[in-house]
């Protein structure tokens, strides 16, 4: 009798614990979700004309990992920490200490120099198409950057010899700093195509996005000519996942 009534029991139950383990799968879509992204960078660099030349970028990548927030139904506030390692070259002068300072036109010193940077990103996401139901849908971000020079590294050496004059950490600063001089500010846009798994509601995506840097970058040793700037803007390409 007791056998009975289990089985019963267990028929009556079994829809309830059927359903239950639907819900569970497809979980409810929460406020907040982690993204991750890594990728490649294309660099954009403009020098001070008057004391150097022949400016060309190097290789770069990034890596990102960022909360997305849902502020209303299709937009969201997305706060993360972002690493870049980028690098350039160019042409100007070098001049020895304790010898005359000549600006003659002739940039016969090949400067390499090889950046960290660490940045805040703050930035709001409009997406086109529920997440939830569409299984593609496009987004676009825009916001503000912080800026922070975790290190540089720069190598010179004679065009004309071959010899390396310097080959060591330099300390350049933003040119009208931000909470000090190695800080800074610019400005972000991402927009990208997104991936939806709609029982799990996590996601793949692919962005391009563009970071615009609103402070110069001054290099600053006993041997290079005044005034040497550097601007720099940057565009990502990269691929990430959001759980």
């Amino acid at each position: 009798m007791l056998r009975k009534y289990i089985y019963i029991t267990l028929c009556c139950l079994s829809p309830l614990f059927i359903f239950s383990q639907r819900d569970q799968k497809a979980g409810d879509p929460k406020l907040v979700y982690t993204r991750i992204s890594a990728g490649t960078a294309l660099s954009f660099y403009s020098n001070n004309n008057l004391h150097s030349g022949n400016t060309r970028p190097g290789p770069a990548f990034y890596g990102n990992v960022s909360e997305e927030i849902r502020v209303y139904k299709d937009i969201f506030f997305i706060g993360g920490v972002e690493y870049q390692r980028s690098a350039m070259s160019f042409n100007s002068y070098y001049f020895t200490p304790g010898y005359q300072v000549l600006y003659n036109g002739h940039y016969n010193y090949n400067y390499n120099l090889a950046l960290q940077e660490g940045r805040l990103n703050l930035l709001l996401r409009y997406t086109g198409g529920d997440e939830l139901r569409n299984p593609f849908t496009a987004y676009a971000e825009a916001g503000y950057v912080l800026r922070y020079l975790i290190n540089a590294k720069m190598k010179v050496t004679d065009d004309g010899n071959g010899k390396t004059e310097f080959n060591a950490i330099t300390r350049p600063n933003f040119n009208g700093p931000f909470f000090g001089n190695g800080f800074s500010s610019g400005i972000k846009i991402n927009v990208g195509v997104q991936r939806n798994f709609l029982r799990t509601h996590r996601a793949w995506f692919m962005q391009i996005g563009l970071m615009y840097g609103l402070a110069q970058l001054l290099l600053q040793e006993s041997f290079t000519p005044s005034s040497l700037l550097i601007k720099s803007t940057y565009a990502q390409f990269g691929l990430g996942y959001k759980f």
